[in-house]
């Protein structure tokens, strides 16, 4: 006679209980031949034999329980890292933008070796060789693409020691021959970005040098020619990452900048027309603030900030109320080692954004699942495997409709993916709500 399992049902029970009892039977009844059969004894005792499968509203409970079981235990480098390049020394900023204009999505470096360079995506998740763009950006340590002429293809932008340049698209991936500099008045830039600051339609830039703590903007004239640089302020003391979202509301995009000798996550609101208030304080709890995001994580409709601080192994949130104004900081993690980078993408296909994370010291790339309401799962390592992690980035490289993770790391100067193939997606992947 088969083996079988008893389960007592004391008061009701929900349909993920049982669905948990009847996958927990499966694997530990071993008579596959035999017909199923579920029977109930006078005292409410369920009796389960099966067969190798189990279906409930489609869902393949054994393959579900298998899957879950697998992820549970799984060891911390299950996703295989891809290697895209190794021939970059000591690479801080990873991006992906379609540079070539071929409609998937390529990817960009930037480098201690002084390099911006790019790896063409060969439409199957596959990369060229690294192509050089320039090596005239002494000690870049980061790097940003947007379209800043106005002719439909993808520029880049770069950030290194005194200067904010850029590079021009001629359309096919190909790019100007030199350098073209925005700004030399950048004391250690650390970081750059593009957004529509003063609300023209086209793309102006900011930076956050470290040298002299300032957090600014340079004003496009419309054909890729910038302003002098406008100071938007003074007092992020070692001024390390930069970012643009609008944060209260007002259709209109204001700054967030993370500095490291203050510990400071703070935001500049645009008055509407590219100038800004004074620095607004959101906390001064993230020890050694080097990274800074905004993204709406808990789907009331507004931007969230997110921060990564190295000193305190901290990933962090802070819930936006709606008008600009921020609770405490809320911690996601304290297990990044080191943490260097922080990044927000729906990863497991849920309709919420999941937190990214790259953590030096501990050579990890881990991410954290959105429960749905802002509140967060503990950390789930995507690999161990990229020695000394400097950046993080999420874009669908293979063209399958998930979003994969790239990352930069120092201490093997590699550039690597990590690909989604729905590990990540259990709920699409076994049909549930």
């Amino acid at each position: 006679m088969a083996p079988s399992m008893s389960l007592r049902a004391r008061g009701p029970c929900t349909v993920e209980v049982l669905v948990l009892a009847w996958a927990l039977c499966v694997v530990l009844v071993t008579a596959a031949a035999q017909k199923p059969s579920i029977t109930v004894d006078e005292v409410g005792t369920l009796f389960i034999n099966s067969t190798e499968k189990v279906v409930v509203n489609g869902v393949d409970v054994m393959a579900a329980f298998a899957y879950l079981l697998e992820a549970a235990t799984s060891t911390p480098s299950s996703v295989p890292q891809l290697i895209i390049s190794t021939a970059v020394r000591g690479p801080d900023s990873v991006y992906a933008a379609d540079l070539d204009g071929d409609g998937d999505l390529d990817v960009l470096s930037a480098s201690s070796d002084d390099k911006i360079a790019w790896y063409r995506n060969n439409g199957n998740g596959t990369f060229s060789a690294q192509i050089v763009i320039s090596t005239a950006a002494d000690g870049v340590t980061s790097m940003y693409a947007a379209d800043l002429d106005g002719d439909g293809d993808v520029d880049v932008l770069s950030a290194s020691w005194n200067k904010i340049a850029w590079y021009r698209n001629n359309g096919d991936g190909t790019f100007y021959y030199r350098q073209i500099v925005i700004s030399t008045a950048d004391d250690g830039a650390r970081s750059v970005y593009a957004a529509d600051l003063d609300g023209d339609g086209d793309l102006d830039v900011l930076s956050a040098s470290y040298g002299d703590d300032k957090i600014a903007w340079y004003r496009n004239n419309g054909d890729g020619t910038f302003s002098t640089q406008i100071i938007i302020s003074t007092a992020a003391d070692g001024a390390f990452s930069v970012y643009a979202a609008d944060l209260d509301g007002d259709g209109d995009l204001d700054v967030l900048s993370a500095s490291d000798n203050d510990d400071k996550i703070a935001w500049y609101r645009n008055n509407g027309d590219g100038t800004f208030s004074a620095q607004i304080i959101i906390s001064t709890a993230a020890d050694y603030a080097i990274s800074v995001y905004a993204a709406d994580l808990d789907g009331d409709g507004d931007n969230d900030v997110l921060s990564a601080s190295v000193n305190d192994d901290k990933i962090a949130w802070y819930r936006n109320n709606g008008n600009g104004t921020f609770s405490d900081q809320i911690i996601i993690s304290t297990a990044a080692d080191g943490a260097r980078s922080v990044y927000a993408a729906d990863l497991d296909g849920d309709g919420d954004l999941d937190v990214l994370s790259a953590s030096l010291n501990d050579d990890k790339i881990a991410w954290y699942r959105n429960n749905g309401d802002g509140s967060f799962s503990a950390q789930i390592v995507v690999s161990t495997t990229a020695d000394g992690a400097r950046s993080v980035y999420a874009a669908d490289l293979d063209g399958d409709g998930d979003l994969d993770v790239l990352s930069a790391s120092g201490g093997d100067n590699k550039i690597a993916w990590y690909r989604n193939d729905g590990q990540w997606d259990w709920k699409t992947r076994f049909n549930l709500p």
